[in-house]
This record gives C-alpha cells, structure tokens and sequence, in this order.
C-alpha cells in the first residue's frame, strides 16, 4: 500500500498516492470529477525533468511540478502521473486544480519524509 494525500473539497478535491519502486517512487496525482492518466514526468535529483501529455490534455502541467518536487525533497528518481479533469473548466477553475494539486504534493512529500519513504 502507498502513501496518500489529498485536498480541496468537491470537484476540487485532489488525492495522490506514492508508492516506492525499489529505491525510486512512483507518484499519482488525481481530482476533479474524473480522475484519468493524461500526461506524466520523470525526474531525477540531479537531471532535467522529462514530460509527455496524451494528446489534447495539459496534465503534464502538474506532472511536471510535482515530479520535481518530490525528487528534489527526498532525493530520488520520481515518476509521476496526473489526470485531473473538470468539464469546460475555465481558467480559474484550473489555476485552482493546479494549486491544489501543489499543496496536495507538499502534503505527500511531508508523509513520505515521516514514513521514511
């Protein structure tokens, strides 16, 4: 079983859950009314990060950021994946999503540091 997070409420609401993978971890970030894969990043401590985004979904957005956040704190490869989707979001809506799942992330990070993760 993995270590999980969320936060927001509603369709506003974000979970993640990380899970290790030998020394490495794997990190999914989720929400809106339809949790989905739609892009995901891989980061190493000391490497550039690398994203994709299935087709006509911007998740990478987020995978991106929390990809290097969790890599960066614990000091260890991450893939991350993320499917966040609201239908017809407006821009607010989004920035909202992407906050979250950013406050989310740094819920996840604290977790797995006191976890030993």
């Amino acid at each position: 079983m993995g270590i999980k997070a969320s936060f927001g409420e509603g369709r506003y609401r974000i979970s993640a859950e990380a899970i290790r993978a030998g020394d490495d971890i794997l990190v999914f970030v989720g929400g809106g009314e339809r949790p989905h894969i739609g892009g995901f990043s891989f980061s190493e401590p000391s490497a550039s990060t690398v994203s994709f985004s299935i087709p006509d979904h911007k998740d990478f957005v987020v995978s991106h950021q929390v990809s290097e956040k969790v890599s960066r704190a614990l000091g260890k490869r991450c893939l991350a994946v993320s499917g966040i989707h609201i239908e017809k979001a407006t821009r607010e809506e989004i920035s909202t999503l992407v906050k979250n799942s950013l406050i989310c992330t740094e819920l996840l990070i604290d977790l797995m540091k006191e976890a030993g993760l």
